[in-house]
């Protein structure tokens, strides 16, 4: 049986320095996934000329029928996942939708598409796997402004259904204009920030028994105007990411993690509260 390594969401300008850097240190089979195909080849074609061992698949979390054929490849392969890096990140660009509409296709994406994508494929890591949440400074619990909602989002014994729930109260108080006045915060961006979070620690808490290190990770300031921002920004954002699926000690595990490579308080304002890994 082969161990490999898989990177899910890479379109991205920091998804595709992950991908190049993962390429250059990582010994064996790494695979990459994009929604879109284009990209996903085009991809695959310049790291391929540049020596990389790499197998593209086309995986969109929103749709399950997609999931299970990669899942079936890795299985038809006789293959195991040792690496998974998430970095499910989906913005919609397209015009004249509404606010609900955006609001459930962001949250379809980043939070049912990926929890979906979880029970489908997390049965294939190995033992000792390391996963790595890829998420950003909205993430924390403090961007969620109601003290209620964030004692019920971070209770740790909280299971998959009763944050479903939580997270569907949200859509119903965004379909009704109010998600701001009642303290769910900003934007829907953010707040599926703070839903994958809270996914990681839930997975956490589910998978640590098989030795699976399960972390999330803020790369920094690389998502809002992704296009005027330089290559040395996502270097730079790769890193700690890195650092988790590959250097971390084992023992750091179901933790919020800043750019710095420092252990951050979920419920703290990291540029004053931080621990030093």
């Amino acid at each position: 049986m082969i161990n490999v390594a898989v990177i899910v969401g890479a379109a991205s300008n920091l998804g595709y320095q992950v991908l190049r850097k993962l390429t250059k240190v990582y010994n064996g089979k790494i695979y990459f996934t994009t929604e879109d195909e284009s990209t996903g080849y085009n991809i695959h074609d310049v790291l391929k000329k540049k020596g990389a061992t790499l197998e593209y698949f086309k995986v969109d979390v929103a749709y399950t029928k997609s999931i299970i054929k990669f899942r079936h490849h890795i299985q038809d392969q006789d293959e195991r996942i040792e690496l998974l890096i998430n970095m499910t990140d989906y913005s919609p660009t397209e015009r004249h939708l509404s606010h609900i509409e955006k609001v459930r296709r962001i949250l379809g994406i980043n939070f049912y598409g990926y929890i979906n994508f979880g029970k489908l494929i997390y049965p294939l890591l190995t033992d000792n796997a390391r996963v790595v949440n890829v998420s950003g400074p909205a993430g924390l619990l403090t961007t969620i402004e109601n003290e209620e909602i964030r004692k019920r989002i971070s209770n740790p014994k909280l299971d998959e259904d009763e944050l479903v729930a939580i997270i569907q109260e949200y859509e119903e108080a965004a379909r009704k204009g109010v998600e701001k006045t009642e303290g769910w915060g900003n934007s829907v961006n953010a707040f599926s920030k703070v839903a994958l979070s809270a996914v990681t620690f839930l997975q956490h808490r589910q998978w640590a028994d098989k030795g699976i290190v399960i972390n999330c990770v803020n790369p920094g300031n690389v998502t809002s105007r992704e296009e005027r921002k330089s290559t040395k920004v996502f270097e730079e954002g790769a890193k700690a990411i890195l650092y988790l699926a590959l250097e971390a000690p084992l023992t750091l595990n179901g933790n919020f993690v800043w750019s710095n490579y420092n252990v951050i308080e979920w419920n703290s304002d990291p540029f004053v509260e931080v621990t030093t890994v």
